[in-house]
């Protein structure tokens, strides 16, 4: 098994967003949901932050106080957060990009 050393760009009181220096992917841990991407899905996914059409308040339609819906690439499948986790989610997907292209300056 590969020992992986993950580098946390960003975090928050819901989960942290890492980058591994073994195999180059970035794991997107939030509540309890893991996303493993490429830096180019990690990118698309951001977009899809930005797309008005994407995300959208569903008002009642949960009974645990997420009204936040993002609509995903899959049929029938949403990410649902309270507008204070979405908050935090987008802030940190923010603070990611920031941290990534630190690292880039650094580099060189």
């Amino acid at each position: 098994m590969t020992n992986h050393k993950l580098l946390v760009l960003s975090s928050c009181a819901y989960g942290y967003i890492g980058k591994c220096q073994c195999c180059e992917k970035y794991n997107l841990v939030f509540n309890n949901q893991l996303f493993i991407f490429s830096e180019d899905d990690l990118k698309q996914f951001r977009r899809m932050f930005e797309d008005e059409d994407t995300i959208f308040d569903a008002g009642d339609l949960c009974c645990n106080g997420r009204t936040m819906f993002m609509r995903t690439p899959m049929n029938n499948f949403y990410l649902m957060f309270t507008p204070k986790e979405l908050e935090h989610f987008r802030n940190m997907l923010d603070d990611t990009f920031v941290m990534i292209e630190v690292n880039k300056v650094l580099q060189y």
